[in-house]
């Protein structure tokens, strides 16, 4: 089966679970698993941030970012409406802490103008909610893996330090940003005051984020992740995958799924019942929109299924198709091929 519906679907590779197996653990509740203290202190330095907290989703990482920086209830949190937080993590901030959302519309690259941004920033007065927060995120999932220009993180920084609002990176898929800018991860993070990393998507880690800033903003963080029941014991198992996938990223992994993005793009150009828009393709995902009065994304992807490739149907005409570590070349042409019969059945 070629899946291609996300990069979470991809399997521990050998190297992993044999770290794994011989990895030394503890309790990380009490702060003495070896394996997640090398993995924290790793990842923190590599963005020269003082401290970072092993968590087992992105999402909880992200919530309890929001609940340490949003300390009253009757904040706000400026976001993107296409912001992975904003559609797809249940809004628990709302839920847990009583932190409301203020959308700002994201561009197709995933930016927000800074002007909107500006214009989105509550004034202090007794009728409203105090912003105490703007998330963005880098690749951008719902833009097409889009990544954020550097130009566009240093005016945010401007803004931060001007209205004295603290800036929070979903980073989930961040290395996938890091790989296609050519740069040092703390390039980026020297932009914000704290941001995730995910070890599951596209570095291919079984399960993992880590949430990265100040020692006392972590101090924080750990005791909202007991709160939040993410407070994990002999954990280090888990570590020991993360700081393989670490290597592997180093060993610039990524740079072949971009370029296998690259090759389903362009054979994605030459089939005529689906539109790309290939600027956008800058990364490990492809949104394609169905242009066909006869078929529509479910169809195709059910089409796709019965000849053992998964794809993700996101709405009746839209298509998302995401590389990863277990894909190769030769599936990337066998699925270009089996869109191609699907032009030819609907010709017929």
């Amino acid at each position: 089966m070629i899946d291609l519906r996300s990069d979470t679907v991809t399997q521990p590779t050998n190297e992993m679970r044999e770290k794994m197996f011989s990895s030394i653990v503890g309790d990380d509740v009490l702060e003495e698993d070896p394996t997640v203290i090398e993995l924290q202190q790793r990842v923190a330095a590599m963005f020269k941030k003082e401290d970072a907290l092993f968590f087992p989703s992105g999402t909880m990482s992200n919530l309890t970012a929001i609940l340490s920086w949003c300390g009253k209830r009757g904040s706000e949190v400026i976001v993107g409406d296409k912001s992975h937080i904003f559609l797809y993590e249940q809004s628990g901030a709302s839920q847990f802490g009583g932190v409301s959302f203020r959308t700002v519309t994201n561009l197709k690259n995933g930016t927000m103008d800074i002007q909107n941004i500006i214009h989105a920033i509550r004034e202090d007065d007794i009728h409203e909610p105090t912003t105490e927060l703007i998330c963005i995120e880098n690749t951008h999932n719902v833009c097409g893996g889009t990544v954020l220009p550097m130009s566009y993180l240093k005016q945010l920084n401007i803004l931060s330090d001007q209205y004295g609002i603290p800036i929070h990176l979903d980073g989930a898929r961040i290395w996938n940003a890091i790989t296609a800018v050519e740069i040092e991860p703390h390039h980026i993070s020297k932009y914000v005051d704290s941001l995730t990393v995910c070890l599951s998507k596209g570095l291919g880690g079984p399960m993992g984020s880590l949430l990265i800033g100040k020692k006392e903003f972590i101090k924080n963080a750990r005791r909202i992740r007991k709160a939040l029941g993410g407070g994990m014991r002999q954990i280090g198992m888990m570590a020991a995958a993360g700081l393989q996938a670490l290597d592997d990223f180093e060993n610039n992994i990524l740079l072949k799924d971009h370029l296998l993005t690259k090759q389903l793009a362009e054979g994605l150009l030459d089939i005529p019942y689906l539109k790309i828009d290939y600027s956008l393709v800058q990364t490990n995902i492809i949104f394609a929109k169905v242009e066909s009065d006869v078929i529509d994304a479910p169809y195709i992807s059910r089409l796709c299924k019965e000849r053992n490739i998964l794809i993700s149907s996101w709405d009746k005409y839209l298509l998302r198709f995401v590389v990863h570590r277990d894909i190769n070349s030769d599936d990337i042409q066998k699925v270009i091929d089996v869109l191609l019969q699907i032009n030819y059945m609907i010709a017929d």
